[in-house]
């Protein structure tokens, strides 16, 4: 039984690569065929006709007619070979020679070459053909491809494209989402002129949005609907600009990697399994992430019993349809405490303030220090911990602040600014309740604090180090600047984590890098147990080195379990042929478009070059997709059939767009363009093709990082 499971995973898995193969095989083979059906049309022999390059007569092919017909050894395009045609115009004389006719046959045509001299070439060669038909043969491939990625779109709004609305699981803190107080839950149902918008039209609507004008959205917040614009940022550290809204997430668990190893999740009781679907948490109904989420922060410090819906089955016919059939099954999930090195460092400045939170109220900036920090309420009510917030872990005080928000307290701040004046006179903020999860989670984010709207840096200088932790055994002390870190697993850690975090990159702590001490600590949570952190630190004039490892708190305690959760999906489906064309034409204009605008941006700096993709990374996305369906296929064949349609249209030299260019020049002058100068031309536009495929080629096998 379990060979015969084996086999249909394996032939399903097959079907998808197969289909994928097929699909980007296909996108080659209408733009070809555009070339060879418009060439016919106007009476050209064409010689082959060839998906492949038959490198070295490494082929698979068949004689049918006057054509050659095949499949060559380099999967990386394909061509069209027309008698007297070359794309090399060094080749201008045999082309000539390949076409040359007795001035004597009806079969010969007298053409005026580069120098003005008169040739007589065979009237089925290329060169024989008017301007204008052999400009109907160049433009004819992008023709085919814009048309086909109409008739991809078309269909595949008639099977139904999945996709992820854009909904708002969680913000990255001090970004333009979070400042403008985007928070979980949320829904942006428009950006610009497009309703109901994916999450992956966000991020092109970010990527390649007008900076100076912003992204105009409207947001859902339950029955409440709001309209705000954010201008997308780059991190410090350059890269794609974003505004810092992360993907949704469903309640149910990926079908790999349901739990991360070592987590909580990974302890709970029965197991967790991959596709469970959370439905209650401790007897209480969640219909969404942010609600899970809310009771998960509220009882971090405890046991969560989970109901998850188990093995139930998509609906038939509507994919958006709740799934049928399963079980209920009662999971206890641990919490998972906080893992510490006993380092307290010094809190730094506000770096931003949250629109319409209890700082910006009460006049708190961006710039601002925090000097002072107490409990507002009577001294005798308040517990020792909550007076004691002066001397608080700056990483501790989101929750402290959290807890003392649930009770109703206020806290008294006095403030520096940097201005070079004191704000001598506290000031009372009272905290808002907060119910969603805020954390930092990369290596360049500050400390947020949601109760109070602000998040804060933490600094690399050890104010405090906490006796009988790992870092006093280590001998690090009040006083000492950390300058660099690098997580290293244990030997006894579990394989996938070692693996993961062997490819983490070092923190290093400067003002070119912006990383942040909270986001190493961050980075320690996912991987436990097995851990440890190689620290580098200044002590005077001396840089010394020392090893830890993390042990848990007893008073801290992780809102994130280590579950790990699917995206929200949804999927658009037309439901009648006309809606099919509008979708189909409408997808189509957006992706030609999507495709000038990213030229554009990457030609003005806003998008690095490493965001480009070459043939292996183009493979990928396309086996990705085809495991999401036809439909995803097929909008994905749009995309990229749009994608070589612009491309290929570009006045390079070498490309189609090259050969118009001189063609409109042929045309107008009389006579082709001198063979020197397009001989130079198209040298110039071979280096750069050739430079751009290797780039590309470097950063798909890892040769050049991909990092941002």
């Amino acid at each position: 039984m379990m060979a015969s499971v084996d086999l249909a995973e394996y032939g399903y898995y097959a079907l998808r690569i197969l289909q994928a193969a097929l699909g980007l095989g296909f996108v080659i083979f209408v733009h070809e065929l555009g070339h060879f059906a418009v060439a016919k049309m106007c009476g050209v022999k064409c010689e082959k006709f060839f998906i492949g390059f038959d490198i070295g007569g490494y082929k698979i092919s068949r004689q049918w007619g006057e054509t050659e017909y095949g499949i060559g050894i380099l999967p990386l395009g394909g061509y069209v070979k027309m008698l007297g045609q070359d794309d090399n115009p060094a080749n201008y004389a045999e082309q000539v020679r390949e076409s040359m006719a007795s001035g004597e046959t009806v079969d010969a045509k007298e053409i005026v070459g580069p120098d003005g001299q008169k040739y007589m070439v065979d009237r089925r060669s290329y060169m024989a053909k008017s301007v204008p038909q052999r400009m109907a043969i160049i433009s004819a491939g992008v023709i085919m491809n814009v048309i086909f990625a109409f008739i991809f779109a078309i269909v595949a709004y008639g099977l139904g494209v999945p996709y992820m609305p854009a909904n708002v699981s969680q913000t990255a803190p001090g970004s333009p989402a979070w400042r403008a107080g985007i928070m979980p839950g949320d829904e942006i149902i428009q950006i610009g002129d497009i309703t109901d918008p994916s999450y992956n039209e966000l991020q092109g609507a970010v990527t390649l949005a007008d900076l100076d004008a912003g992204v105009p959205m409207r947001v859902r917040r339950g029955d409440e609907e709001f309209d705000l614009t954010l201008t997308p940022e780059a991190g410090a550290t350059g890269g794609l600009v974003r505004i810092g809204v992360v993907s949704p997430r469903s309640l149910q668990l990926a079908d790999e990697n349901p739990a991360v190893p070592g987590s909580a999740a990974a302890n709970a009781s029965p197991p967790l399994e991959g596709g469970d679907e959370i439905i209650a948490v401790n007897g209480q109904s969640v219909a969404d992430y942010a609600a899970y989420s809310a009771i998960a922060l509220a009882q971090a410090d405890q046991p969560l019993t989970l109901t998850v819906r188990r093995s139930a089955k998509a609906a038939q016919g509507d994919p958006d349809a709740e799934p049928i059939g399963g079980e209920e099954v009662e999971v206890t999930v641990p919490p998972q405490p906080t893992l510490r090195f006993g380092l307290v460092m010094e809190m730094g400045q506000i770096v931003a303030v949250q629109k319409d939170s209890p700082a910006e109220q009460q006049g708190i900036k961006a710039g601002d220090f925090i000097d002072h920090m107490a409990d507002a309420t009577d001294a005798n009510e308040a517990s020792e911990a909550r007076q004691q917030l002066d001397t608080a872990d700056p990483l501790q005080l989101p929750e402290i602040l959290r807890q003392m928000a649930a009770d109703g307290r206020s806290v008294r701040i006095t403030l520096r600014r940097e201005e070079g004046r004191d704000l001598a006179e506290p000031i009372v903020v009272p905290l808002r309740p907060v119910t969603w999860v805020e954390e930092t989670w990369a290596p360049d984010q500050p400390v947020p604090a949601a109760a109070l709207g602000i998040a804060y840096r933490v600094l690399n200088k050890i104010d405090k180090v906490v006796p009988n932790s790992p870092a006093e055994k280590a001998g690090l002390r009040e006083g000492d600047v950390v300058v660099s870190a690098k997580l290293v697993a244990t030997d006894d850690a579990d394989p996938q984590i070692a693996e993961i975090v062997a490819t983490l990159p070092e923190f290093e702590f400067n003002d070119d890098t912006d990383q942040s001490w909270a986001g190493l600590i961050a980075s320690a949570q996912n991987f436990r147990p097995g851990v440890q952190v190689e620290l580098t630190y200044q002590r005077g004039e001396e840089k010394q080195t020392a090893t830890m490892a993390p042990v848990d708190r007893d008073d801290s305690y992780q809102a994130d379990r280590g579950l790990g959760f699917k995206a929200v999906t949804r999927t658009r489906i037309a439901h009648s042929f006309g809606e099919q064309v509008q979708r189909g034409w409408d997808e189509t204009v957006r992706s030609l478009g999507l495709v000038y605008r990213f030229l554009q941006k990457i030609g003005e700096g806003q998008v690095p070059l490493k965001a480009l993709g070459g043939p292996v990374t183009i493979a990928k996305v396309a086996g990705y997709s085809a495991f999401d369906g036809m439909g995803k296929l097929l909008i994905f064949l749009t995309m990229l059939s749009a994608n070589l349609a612009v491309i290929n249209f570009l006045p390079i030299p070498i490309l189609d767009g090259g050969h118009m260019v001189f063609l409109l020049y042929e045309g107008i002058r009389g006579r082709p363009a001198s063979e020197k100068f397009v001989v130079a031309l198209h040298a110039i536009g071979f280096a750069l093709i050739i430079s751009l495929m290797l780039f590309v080629f470097a950063l798909d096998l890892g040769l050049i990082s991909r990092k941002l």
